[in-house]
């Protein structure tokens, strides 16, 4: 396999949402001439509102909507200057207000996503380490990102993992002058908090930890004067080695973003010339004057009124949720609440379902919550009622179970997606599930000696190495292994309909993986740096359809069958089981083809994400009989390059294939792989077992095209170049590894070489098609090889591997 793209995330989470905006839960215009915080007009009806961050309901309260109309009327609209020359006479008295508050120095940004840009690359220095939690804000990796060109390094741990952050810290230590670790106070989809005073506690510890906590969703309706959470937890106020990031929107009621600082030295160095803060137009005159009320109602005893009500109506939401089944995935006493529907189908349906019974909740998706722990988010603020709260817990609970029956999904399965422990009593019966459409039947097999070898070259062996023959040599070729890495289990699908026809064929490996499998190379080189004192750093088991060693489309599915969703349906059950019985951290569907959008929808409803992957060459021209004859199979340039990069060189090359290796050639052709494999982190994963390479040069399906230079040009005997080649049943030649003597690679153009002869021998053996593989594509369409785009689907326990795969969050420190 090779690298994802790198606008993989975009394109996934593009995906991802395109299907709850087509079904017309997301991108919503609230249609109201005015607006109280209780209610919203969507769709043209009026509905209940739990989706606020408002939690207060300050922006709409007298004082506020007064502070920012005077502003106007005194200051005008905006005040269109830099703040590096003049502010606006408004920032004097709101910095003063919020330093009472806070007793810290402050910084005053447009917004929360601002602050960081400002902070983060002012603060940081190439001496430093950046640890992320993984489900820190976006925003705050977003301004990570401008780290990576300062040389930074950036790594990242497990949600709230203070065991992992703690064990990067002792590696890490020797290495940086600081190490930040930087984290929400309370987290935006479930409400839950980040451990503060036990980071705290870590920082005391260890004196090069700092910490950057972002409490833009824990201000206000918490601490002391409403300074948030993150203060609630430090009754001496700002700890010595923390930033903190704070919010004049949401619940304040206004709009900003604060940086607060523990020290004059940090606050001067960002307010003096802090990116954004220098060259970015002000907060408007209206929002100042906003802020500057609600600082003052913040100040008085009014805020812990508000605070008290809050926590009243949170506390009864609480009580309410307790007399239901409902999956609450976090009882917290922060005004988010997260209910867990595990499918996205199920999520749509929900939000969907309860939109038209006059209830607006939000719709949790990737890349906000793990694809496999779709829900609903529900928030409280004080304009609802708690009237409105048991309206909203009535309908919760009778659209809950509707849906469970019209998605075929159960409460069992919720529960252990989340983590969460199993229902006391059983489902009622309004939960249970509805039977299948179609009596499909799934087979399920543990060795391709189960299955009969005509069937499996029927639907699936043709396709590349992977027919009946080559199975059976990888189920040896990974099994009894000294390494755990090296012994993988197979497993072999089939489901037929009703009349007993194959609908679906495949196969999956469970495998241990590399969680930065598909990241950038930089973030693979540093932690191969790591693995050779810990060989299984960030590595998980996962499920992969096909295996780690083949390539091609792998899934056999009939979609002229009107049962195809029920067979794929049928598959992912048992996905899932078995992700549960291995324990395995995610399941991947690879090498399907690109621009499939009725694929994609099921996939994404299904809780799968799309995954763009590279190309898979093949070569399909091969009715040619001459050198000239390939040549015209080429394109203009495949031309010119044959000439200039192929061909003049060929003189310089002997060429033999070869049925097998003497004992020495062999392992010098692997020690030529090794090169390879070291040289190319596109795809990082474990290196082949010795038994497998032992196997191959037993089988009769296995040949090696292997290139040396000849004896008038080079003193070496020794290969350049060894292809290993697979020919298949069905006569498809399948160039699978090849390895490189690097000293030669560029005066004797090698790699190119060696695609050539591999295709000329491909010819010779008169086969039907070359598959080429999925790396180095613009190379082999050079010569003759069509790339066809390949996408994956991707489900995860958590975001963390897919955060690594698509992700910049790590870089070489040379």
């Amino acid at each position: 396999m090779a690298k994802i793209r790198h606008n993989n995330i975009i394109d996934t989470v593009d995906s991802v949402l395109s299907v709850s905006k087509k079904k017309g839960i997301i991108h919503l215009h609230a249609e109201d001439q005015s607006l109280s915080g209780q209610h919203l007009t969507l769709h043209g009806k009026q509905v209940l509102h739990f989706g606020t961050c408002g939690y207060l309901g300050l922006e709409h309260h007298p004082q506020v909507k007064r502070g920012a109309i005077e502003a106007i009327e005194r200051y005008g609209t905006q005040f269109p200057m830099s703040r590096t020359y003049i502010s606006n006479p408004l920032y004097s008295e709101l910095e003063k207000l919020i330093k009472q508050m806070y007793n810290a120095p402050v910084v005053i940004s447009k917004n929360c996503t601002l602050s960081h840009l400002t902070v983060i690359p002012s603060i940081i220095r190439q001496s430093d380490l950046v640890i992320l939690d993984h489900q820190v804000h976006a925003s705050v990796q977003e301004a990570v990102k401008k780290l990576l060109s300062q040389g930074v390094t950036v790594e990242m741990v497990r949600h709230n993992n203070l065991e992992m952050l703690e064990d990067r810290i002792k590696k890490q230590r020797g290495k940086f002058e600081r190490i930040w670790y930087m984290a929400d106070s309370v987290y935006s989809m479930y409400g839950d908090f980040a451990p503060i005073q036990e980071l705290i506690a870590l920082a005391e510890k260890y004196e090069q930890l700092y910490l950057y906590v972002d409490d833009a969703h824990g201000a206000s309706w918490a601490g002391k004067n409403g300074t948030g959470y993150a203060m609630s937890q430090m009754p001496e106020g700002l700890y010595r080695k923390m930033i903190l990031t704070a919010n004049l929107g949401k619940a304040f009621g206004a709009c900003g973003g604060l940086s607060l600082f523990p020290n004059e030295e940090w606050y001067n160095r960002v307010n003096n010339f802090g990116g954004p803060l220098t060259f970015s137009v002000q907060i408007e005159p209206a929002t100042l004057g906003a802020a500057i009320a609600s600082a003052k109602i913040h100040l008085s005893d009014d805020i812990y009124t508000y605070q008290q009500e809050l926590q009243r109506k949170i506390a009864y939401f609480n009580t309410l949720l307790k007399q239901t089944d409902l999956p609450l995935v976090h009882e917290s006493e922060s005004p988010i609440f997260y209910i867990g529907t595990g499918t996205m189908e199920m999520g749509n349906h929900l939000v969907q379902a309860l939109l038209q019974d006059g209830v607006y909740v939000n719709l949790a998706t990737f890349p906000a919550v793990p694809a496999k722990n779709i829900g609903v988010r529900i928030t409280i603020s004080l304009t609802n009622s708690d009237e409105d709260i048991a309206e909203l817990v009535r309908k919760l609970q009778l659209h809950f179970h509707l849906a469970l029956a019209a998605t075929n999904q159960t409460q069992e399965n919720i529960r252990k997606a989340f983590k969460m422990p199993a229902l006391a009593q059983s489902v009622s019966p309004a939960a249970a599930p509805t039977a299948p459409s179609t009596a499909i039947s799934l087979q399920r097999y543990t060795s391709i000696t189960q299955i009969e070898a005509a069937q499996w070259n029927k639907y699936l062996g043709h396709r590349a190495m992977f027919d009946w023959e080559g199975m059976r040599f990888l189920e040896e070729s990974f099994s009894n292994n000294p390494e755990k890495e090296n012994n993988w289990a197979f497993r072999y699908y089939t489901v037929q309909d009703p009349q007993g026809n194959v609908v679906l064929m495949t196969f999956a490996a469970i495998a241990l993986l590399k969680e930065d499998m598909f990241s950038q190379a930089s973030i693979s080189k540093a932690l191969e740096r790591e693995r050779e004192a810990n060989p299984y750093y960030l590595t998980t088991t996962g499920i992969v359809l096909g295996s780690l060693f083949t390539e091609g489309n792998h899934l056999y599915l009939d979609r002229s069958s009107p049962s195809w969703k029920e067979a794929l349906k049928a598959l992912l059950t048992e996905l899932n089981k078995e992700q549960e019985t291995s324990q395995a951290s995610s399941i991947l569907l690879r090498d399907l083809d690109d621009m499939d959008p009725e694929l994609d929808e099921f996939m994404v409803e299904q809780d799968f994400v799309k995954m763009l992957l590279p190309e898979s060459c093949v070569v399909e021209d091969l009715n040619w009989t001459d050198e000239e004859g390939f040549r015209k199979t080429l394109s203009k340039k495949g031309r010119e390059n044959f000439v200039q990069k192929i061909k003049r060189n060929e003189h310089f090359y002997e060429v033999v294939v070869k049925d097998q290796l003497a004992v020495d050639e062999l392992q010098y052709a692997m020690a030529l792989f090794r090169n390879v494999k070291g040289n190319n982190f596109a795809i990082n994963n474990f290196l082949f077992p010795e038994k497998m390479f032992q196997l191959l040069n037993e089988s009769k399906s296995w040949e090696f095209v292997v290139l040396y230079i000849k004896e008038e040009f080079s003193i070496s005997r020794k290969p350049v170049s060894v292809a290993f080649c697979h020919k298949n049943a069905a006569n498809v030649y399948s160039f699978m590894l090849i390895g490189m003597d690097y000293d030669y690679l560029m005066t004797y153009g090698v790699y190119r070489q060696t695609l050539y002869q591999v295709i000329k021998r491909a010819n010779a053996l008169q086969c039907t098609q070359v598959n080429m593989g999925i790396s180095a594509t613009i190379e082999k369409k050079k010569v003759g090889a069509t790339p066809y785009p390949k996408v994956g689907y991707y489900q995860s326990k958590d975001n963390f591997a897919m955060e690594m795969m698509g992700a910049t969050f790590a870089v070489e420190k040379e």
